[in-house]
Formats: C-alpha cells, structure tokens, sequence
C-alpha cells in the first residue's frame, strides 16, 4: 500500500506493499523464487501449501531491559486512529504499536511471521487462504479476539459507505467465509500477484467498540481505540500529545520474535507541526528519535551544531554528561548519521488537476516538466541528499524502466525547449499581460493556477516558491498556496485544487492499480489528479496477475515509461538515503540501528534509559 507521506516516521513494517506475496506466489507457479528476493518456505498439504515459518533476524535479539519513556514527534494531529480509515501518517505512525495484523514481517528479509494469526492455507488453485486466529490475543480491554472482530471489519473495508476507497483496491473480489471463532478464510475471483500479502496484512478492530455507533466514519471510538497490540492508548491531547502505555502482560511477548521487542514503558509522540522546532528539541534531548530532512542534516547536523552531535553511537555511549575518554572529553547527548539499506525511499511531486482543461493536454504537461530546474531543487532544497525521479516505483529499482534515466529520455530542464514546446501546444501572451493563453473549448484561458503544499512542511514551500518564479518567466502566473494539513488531506480527497505538492513512499513490490488505474479515482480513491489511460488500464490489470517476476517487471516497466510520457505528476526527487538522530537514552544492545527494509529507525528493537 502507498502512503502520503508528510511524517518522517518509522512506517510499521506492515505498512511496506508486495514483496512477500510475489515471493510465494512465483514459487508456487515457477517453484522456484523470483531471483531478485529471498525464498520461503512452504509445505505441501492435503489440500493446498501451508506456511512454515523461517528464521527470523528478530529471533536473535539479546534480552530487552524494560523501563523508560520514549519520546517523538507527531508533525501534525492524527486525522482517526483507526486502520480501516487512516490515509496520513499521522494516524498510521501510531499503529503499529495498537493493532496486530494477521502476519507481520523480519525487516531484514520481509519473509512473513505470525502474528494475530499464527497459520495459513492456501488452497491449490490459490483462491482460498484460511487463516488461524492466535488463541492468546486479546484486546486491550482483556477480552478475546475472535473471527467477529474480523467480520466486522472486513464488512466495515468493504461498504462503500466507509472511507477506504484507497483499501479496498487490494480487496476487489475477495469474499470471507468464517468457520469458528478461530478459523476463517478469504476467497478471492481472481489471485493476483499481491494477494496473499494483501490478506494476512489484515488489521482486525474491535467489533464491540464500534457496533453501536451511527457513522462508523464519524465514531468517537477512531480517538479513543481499544487495539490489540504491545501498547494501548493512554490519552489524546489536541496539538500536544499522543500517549500510549506498554501492555507489560501483553499476549505478543510469547511471540519468539516479540519477546525481546517494544521495550519503553511509554511513548509520548509530541505533535510538534515546525520541523525546525522539532529539531531544536532533539538537540536539546527532549525528542529520543528523529528522521531529519536534507536541509537539517546538511546545514545543521554537519554544519552549524557539528560540535554537538555525535557521528555514531559511540559518542554518547556513557550518555549525558558521562565521559567519552581518557582524555575527559564529555559524551555528546545525541548522535546522527546517515544509513543506507535497501529500503525503497518514495518519492516527491507536484499533481496537476486533469480535470481542468489548463492540465488537460499531454503536451503542455511535458513543456512543464522542462520548466522546472530539478538540480536546483536538489541542491538548494535538498542539498544533494535526493536525485531527479522518473517513476513512480522508485527510479532505481527492477519495476522502473533503466532507459528513462538516460539523457535523451530524462526530462530535465530546458527553458527553450519547454518555450518551444508551450508554443506548439497553443500558448501565447494574445493580450500582451505577460501571462500566457489559449483558447480552450472555445474559451481564452490565462495560465494561472494555485499551487498548495503543506504549511508544515517548509522543504515543499520552497520547491513551491521556485516552481513559482521559475513558471512566472515563462508567462505562467502560479499562487502559492500553505494549508494545514488535515484540511490539506481534506482539499485533496475532495480535489479542491489546481495542482499540489505531496509525496507517495515506495515498495519493492508495487501494486500500480492504487494511484495509476482509472478505477481507483472513483470513492475518493488514490489516483487524486483523475489520471486515465487505457493502455495503462490493461497493461496494470496484466501485471496483477503474471506471477513471473521478470514478466511482471517488464510489464512494470512499460507503465513506467507510458506514465512517464503522460506527466500526470511532475515527478520531483527521490532520497537516498534515512537520514536519522538518536539521543544517549537510545540503546541497541545488538547493535541494529536500522534493519535491511527499515524505512526509519525501527523503535520496537531499541532500549532506553529509564
């Protein structure tokens, strides 16, 4: 699944889309595994494949010490605290620790682990999974989890009543069969590449706090959750805080690969909207983890407060106060570095509203993406730690094509041949206002447009104010426009914009239909600019179902160039790399700061002074 990103948090493992299911499922096709990922296991069975579990990194974590509050940065209110509605990372930040999925995933491997299931089936034909319910997991509350729970939920997912239009593109043609309250199964029309991850990524809520309530989208309870994970929630307090408290007898610990897993007693998130303030606290030692951004890690950690912060954790390792060495130079009380690992990084862009006629023309969307100077978004607003993007499924990856990243393909800037291009598509100053026009449907049309970003989110304020000057040369006279971001997520599910910055992570795995097919901007769905191409059409619902690896990267790949030729986005940057900071209080007594798939760093495996 695809997430807007605003948040640099440590997105929950069970967040990452596809890897696993194409694993599985080219194994059970081709019998062997997809050559650019690790194999799993599987078991024949009398009436199908049964999972088996692998080893897991989690496995050989040393002992946890308990204690401690962690704390960390919410940049802005969760919009619900519920996994059937989230859309921002706001909301989803907090999941992990509240809800359980079926099965959940060795960052290292992204091979699967039990979790609210302890098993799975899938039938010969791979059109029925029947998944066993742990008999230990419980609700915060004490109460047992059981196959209702699942059928609420998954009734829930499927109204089209409910806000989960972006989910229930996973969930099309899937139907649930409950046996006992254990045991249930998932029947799918047609299995696709995904499916199989798709399902045991499930996440169950509470049938019992919800039932009574009148609108499921507008229930108390999405503030105030009853989950069933390692922590529970403590108390909500507008622009302040999120508090959640650890579930010292929580039924997860018996878990091998839990048991040495979510150590801090609590975890305050401060929801802190200024990235800058957020940074000053980190310094300071009142935030415990931070993901910073090209422009703090470049102009602050290695430039300005260089002398106080640490390059590893062996800068602070007799903590605050304590003493690095013989010499008695003092332990700094925070380290930062940069970490690379194989996580997909996701990537930046600006969305046109192809549902006005100014955005309408493939032609003038392509002269923009030449008016735009991407290096110097790059050095200027991201000072080198990002590169030009030129797919949606992470330009360097086996899912993008390798050719558009070559100079006679790439659209870089070029004012002239962006001119030139304007100028062929129709647009010319006709009134002589210095702004460009175009008869459109019989209508003079100015080339004016508001371009909307985030207000807490200064890195996308400046790309927007250079967009601005750089366009104004050109004759296009481009608003800016800073909102807060609940009523931002709201203008874009309801599109009420001209054009917008935001951003979409990546997966190793993709699953286009979300945000490219033309389906998927029905119900509020994800493809927010209304973006249709029939060829893309066929070609997604192709991929979704080719088992094959390598097919699937090659069909992959000419969607890749087929949206790339469209412009439906004006595709910014990718990072390169997590840039992440830890205080002294942050212990890794294996020595982990961040595992092979870890998008930030991973909370759930460190300890802290209490």
């Amino acid at each position: 699944m695809n997430l807007r990103i605003l948040a640099r948090r440590r997105i929950p493992a069970a967040v990452l889309t596809g890897v696993f299911a194409a694993i599985l499922m080219a194994i059970l096709v081709t019998g062997s595994p997809c050559p650019d990922a690790l194999a799993v296991n599987v078991s024949k069975a009398t009436k199908g494949l049964k999972y088996e579990r692998l080893p897991s990194s989690y496995d050989k974590l040393p002992p946890a010490k308990r204690g401690g509050t962690l704390y960390q940065q919410l940049s802005g209110n969760p919009k619900v605290i519920n996994p059937v509605l989230s859309n921002d990372n706001n909301s989803r930040a907090l999941e992990g620790y509240l809800w359980a999925t079926l099965f959940s995933e060795d960052s290292d491997s992204l091979n699967p682990l039990p979790y609210l299931a302890d098993s799975f089936e899938i039938s010969p034909d791979r059109k029925a999974y029947t998944f066993t319910l742990n008999k230990a997991a419980k609700w915060a509350d004490g109460s047992s989890v059981t196959t209702d729970d699942v059928k609420y939920t998954f009734e829930k997912m499927m109204d089209p009543k409910t806000d989960a239009a972006a989910l229930r593109v996973y969930w099309e043609g899937v139907k649930l069969v409950v046996k006992d309250s254990r045991v249930f199964t998932f029947t799918v029309e047609t299995p696709k590449f995904d499916t199989l991850r798709s399902l045991y990524l499930f996440t169950a809520i509470n049938k019992k706090q919800f039932e009574k309530e009148a609108d499921f989208n507008k229930a108390r309870a999405v503030l105030s959750p009853v989950g069933n994970g390692p922590y529970a929630f403590k108390s909500f307090s507008r622009d302040q805080s999120v508090i959640l408290t650890r579930n010292k007898s929580w039924w997860g610990y018996e878990l091998p690969h839990y048991k040495n897993r979510y150590n801090a007693d609590e975890i305050h998130f401060r929801v802190i909207v200024d990235d800058n303030l957020a940074y000053e606290k980190f310094v300071r030692g009142d935030l415990d983890l931070m993901t910073f951004n090209a422009e703090q890690f470049s102009v602050k950690v290695q430039g300005v407060d260089k002398d106080k912060i640490g390059k590893s954790a062996a800068d602070v390792k007799d903590g605050p106060g304590g003493r690095d060495d013989k010499a008695g130079k003092a332990a700094k009380k925070v380290w930062a570095q940069e970490i690379q690992n194989r996580a997909p990084r996701g990537y930046n862009y600006v969305g046109w509203n192809l549902r006005l006629p100014l955005f309408s023309s493939v032609k003038t969307r392509r002269a923009l993406a030449r008016m735009l100077d991407y290096k110097q978004v790059i050095d200027k607003v991201y000072h080198g730690y990002q590169f030009q993007c030129t797919s949606p499924f992470g330009s360097l990856s086996p899912n993008s094509a390798e050719d558009l990243r070559s100079k006679s393909k790439m659209l870089t800037f070029d004012r002239k041949a962006a001119l030139a291009m304007l100028k062929a598509d129709g647009w010319a100053d006709t009134d002589k206002d210095n702004i460009l026009d175009k008869a459109i449907a019989g209508k003079r049309v100015p080339f004016k447009f508001e371009l909307k970003y985030n207000s807490n989110n200064p890195l996308r304020g400046k790309i927007a104010q250079i967009v601005k000057d750089q366009f104004k040369s050109a004759g296009i006279d481009v608003t800016v426009k800073a909102v807060e971001w609940n009523a931002y997520l709201d203008d874009i599910d309801n599109r009420k914009f001209d054009a917008f910055i935001l951003g979409w992570t990546a997966t190793p795995y993709p699953n286009p239909k979300q945000i490219w097919h033309s389906d998927s901007e029905k119900e509020h769905g994800s493809n927010i600019v209304a973006y249709s191409n029939k060829k893309v059409d066929t070609l997604i619902d192709k991929a979704n179902v080719e088992f094959d690896s390598r097919k699937r990267q090659e069909t992959m790949k000419e969607i890749n160039r087929l949206i790339y030729e469209d412009q439906p986005y004006m595709f910014l940057s990718e990072p390169r790399s997590v840039l992440a900071g830890f205080t002294a209080k942050v212990g890794s007594p294996s020595g982990i700061w961040a595992m092979q798939y870890d998008v930030s760093p991973p909370d759930d495996l460190y300890q802290f002074v209490p």
